[in-house]
């Protein structure tokens, strides 16, 4: 029989130490007997006894179908509850049965009830004689049958959210649609191109945060007050707000729309501002009443009043038509936003175009921009301080006074309190629920595929080595308990190591196909089959489906037809309250794309050869530089091109607003190293990091807390507010001083003091430009300021 085995895995083993799994449960360590997994070493890795009952409770129930099984009869059939149990309470035991069925119903499970007090989703109420069991009918997804496009969608979502966690739902549900269609070695057996790579990849669609806040916002929308502490831009300490959630999109990042209550007025919230949880509230409050009837009634529209706030929000402000001077040395970073009109085209002798412009007496150029007052562009004047002076341009004008009011408040203001840094935290949340809802995930796609190499488990659940092992340890320790107390474990094969240094230094390397094989027939079809979607799993498919549904990627047009479809099919087997979520969803992409490089790039792709840039670094730096186009990463407002550089001998990535020229080369075809690179899956670009680098420290503000993890930081301090301090490494101080002068307040210089009185002093000087310019008098229109309703 299959697995057949009690918990005391081999006779020649014996327990000699005990290690502390989730919750506080214990967990048995064994000193493993010559074996060629790790003789003579002693064990240093254990299951997780809180994973292996849970599963063991699940697995139990199934096989007890359909009649089900008391609350006594678990405690004596599982062996988990009655090794935990040995002198513990009947309290303890209670505890530990509630957490688990709590977090089995949590990612799809249904335990049902018969007889008895009736229970509630969460474990309350019932008692002794209630009878337990799960329906191994009702369990799992329903079987979607996928064409290659579709697959080709599929996989194109998982590449839009960032954050482990966000990746990790997408990827679970991601496998679990594409499980009936899993060959040997988990990958896709269905023909077609689900293999290709696309020409632009769309990375940052949303991350872990806000994964999180639509999750509470689907549950609690139409109907929940909410509640949340947020942190308006420039702002070092977060505010409590109270509201009504109307409805969300996508404008370059994500939003909320609801009735303040406090305010009884509509507002509209940044989710990436918000900091800490979004809590469900009970109150009784008049104006929520209202508006609750309204909708009742029809009189207020949600989605219309989502619509009608969300056009007038994003990084950009609307157009303007501007003058300025620009001192010769930014000539090159100003040029390529000049209006062409203006300027008298002559070609170089390397044959890239150039664009002169009339000269001032003081050696300035001015230029002629017609600006779209995008979030960058304001950030790009204000950080090139007295160098750059506006000529003529109302809006932009008083737009760049108030981020550099903001840069000097959040120097000046920033609370001196000590801080102590400590090590950042990476990867992904390992609590209860996250556990067991991973590991059951693997077992149904190791079910399903016939088995998954060790490198692709790694990467679909965006694991540590440590992680997989000891999670594969887990599912191992799981068994279905019969009515005689014997179990019928889960087998893994290969035999996995019990010590960490054997599994990292020759399984993985060795990267074995992992099989798993499940005790019986019933146990095999019913755990073997993919879980229903988690909320979490839902809402970041359906987000990343209507994320591609929205890309204008005219290469893409039969993969968002794909996703279309797919989308209208999934809603179709989730919830209703997450199926109103997504039908309600606005997403709209936003680039900084001002430049109008990915027109040229797209065909230089689709051609197959390769270009010239002139580029500009962080630290100003131009260079001139041969690459061979890969594909494009659209990584939320910003859009890089990926590429082989022949100068580097090696993968890059080009923001393409620092593009100040772009010539095509038709004549030089693509190099082998790209067509390599082009065969690898895209990654989402990270700051270099090199022995020499300055170490710097950042504040940012809660309304920025989210673009700290773009900087790699080593060590953090989150802060009672909701800022959060880092210490990340640059190449160069100036790049801290220009992040500073860009972010308008969101971001502090804290250390080294020299860089953050920088700081100050260029933001005071570019402030005195702008107020001495004839239109600095000029405020911005109110109906036209951003974050908020008029």
């Amino acid at each position: 029989m299959v697995g057949y085995r009690h918990i005391s895995r081999r006779a020649a083993d014996r327990v000699v130490g005990i290690d502390a799994g989730i919750d506080g449960d214990v967990v048995a360590e064994y000193e493993a007997a010559s074996h060629d997994t790790g003789a003579e070493e002693t064990q240093d890795v254990t299951a997780d006894s809180g994973v292996s009952r849970a599963l063991s409770l699940a697995a139990t129930l199934i096989d007890a179908a359909p009649s089900g099984l008391t609350k006594a009869e678990v405690r004596e059939r599982v062996e988990h509850y009655r090794t935990a149990g040995d002198g513990a309470s009947a309290e303890a035991f209670e505890q530990q049965f509630s957490r688990d069925k709590r977090h089995l119903r949590r990612i799809g499970i249904e335990i049902t009830e018969q007889g008895g007090g009736a229970e509630d989703r969460e474990g309350r109420g019932g008692d002794h004689e209630f009878r337990y069991l799960i329906d191994p009918q009702a369990h799992g997804l329903p079987l979607l049958e996928l064409d290659a496009e579709e697959v080709v969608a599929l996989r194109h979502t998982e590449l839009l959210w960032s954050g482990t966690r966000a990746q990790q739902a997408i990827r679970q549900a991601s496998g679990a649609l594409l499980a009936p269609h899993l060959g040997e070695g988990g990958l896709p057996d269905i023909g077609g191109p689900a293999q290709s790579q696309p020409s632009a990849v769309r990375l940052g669609l949303a991350d872990d945060q806000v994964l999180d806040h639509l999750a509470v916002l689907a549950e609690a929308r139409g109907s929940r007050v909410v509640g949340f502490a947020y942190g308006p831009r420039g702002r070092h300490r977060a505010e409590r707000r109270r509201t009504l959630p109307l409805g969300v999109g996508s404008r370059g990042g994500w939003y909320l729309v609801g009735h303040d209550l406090d305010r009884d007025a509509v507002r509209v919230y940044r989710l990436d501002r918000i900091r800490g949880a979004i809590e469900p509230l009970t109150v009784q409050d008049d104006g929520a009443a209202a508006i609750l009837q309204g909708i009742a009634e029809g009189r207020v529209d949600p989605r219309k009043v989502t619509q009608e706030q969300l056009e007038t929000l994003g990084p950009v402000h609307g157009t303007e038509t501007v003058e300025l001077s620009v001192a010769e040395a930014l000539v090159p970073s100003f040029l390529p936003h000049a209006r062409a009109q203006s300027a008298e085209d002559v070609e170089s002798a390397d044959g890239a175009v150039t664009q002169r412009r009339r000269s001032r007496g003081d050696g300035a150029r001015r230029l002629t921009v017609e600006t779209s007052l995008h979030d960058s562009f304001v950030g790009k004047v204000a950080a090139a301080g007295p160098q750059v002076h506006i000529l003529s341009g109302h809006r932009l004008t008083a737009l760049v006074r108030s981020h550099l009011e903001s840069v000097l408040r959040a120097h000046r203001d920033f609370p001196a309190e000590p801080i102590e840094l400590k090590p950042a935290r990476h990867g992904a949340r390992n609590d209860a629920l996250v556990k067991i809802a991973r590991v059951v995930s693997i077992a149904a796609y190791l079910q399903a595929s016939g088995g998954a190499r060790v490198s692709d488990l790694l990467r679909r659940y965006s694991l540590e080595p440590r992680q997989l092992h000891r999670d594969l340890l887990s599912l191992q320790q799981s068994a279905a308990f019969d009515d005689a107390q014997f179990g019928h474990y889960i087998d893994i094969t290969p035999e996995l190591p019990l010590t960490r240094r054997v599994f990292e230094e020759r399984l993985v390397p060795e990267d074995p196909v992992i099989r798993v094989q499940l005790p019986g027939e019933r146990l095999s079809s019913t755990l073997g089959r993919p879980l229903r979607l988690s909320t979490p799993q839902a809402l970041s498919l359906l987000i990343g489906l209507e994320g591609l549904i929205a890309s204008e990627d005219p290469t893409e047009e039969l993969v968002r037809a794909a996703a279309e479809r797919l989308r209208d099919r999934i809603r179709a087997i989730v919830p209703e309250e997450l199926d109103v979520t997504a039908t309600e969803l606005s997403v709209v992409w936003h680039s900084d794309d001002d430049f109008g490089r990915e027109p040229q790039l797209h065909a230089a792709l689709g051609a197959g050869h390769a270009v010239e840039l002139l580029y500009e670094d962080l630290q100003g730096r131009r260079t001139r530089r041969t690459v061979d186009p890969v594909n494009l990463l659209h990584d939320g407002p910003r859009t890089y091109l990926r590429a082989w550089c022949r100068s580097a001998q090696g993968e890059r990535n080009f923001l393409l607003s620092r593009m100040l020229e772009l010539c095509p080369l038709p004549e030089t075809p693509l190099s082998r190293e790209s067509l390599r690179l082009a065969a690898e899956p895209a990654r989402r670009p990270e700051v270099p990091r090199l022995p020499e680098d300055t170490l710097v420290t950042l504040r940012f503000a809660p309304s920025a807390v989210a673009l700290a993890d773009g900087w790699a930081p080593l060590r953090e301090a989150w802060h009672e507010g909701g800022s959060r301090t880092v210490e990340v490494a640059l190449r160069s101080p100036a790049i801290a001083v220009d992040l500073a002068l860009r972010s308008g307040g969101d971001v502090t210089v804290t250390a080294p003091e020299e860089l953050s009185a920088e700081v100050l002093h260029r933001a005071e000087a570019a402030l005195a430009a702008v107020r001495r310019s004839a239109s600095s008098c000029v405020e911005y229109p109110e109906t036209q300021t951003k974050g908020r309703t008029p």
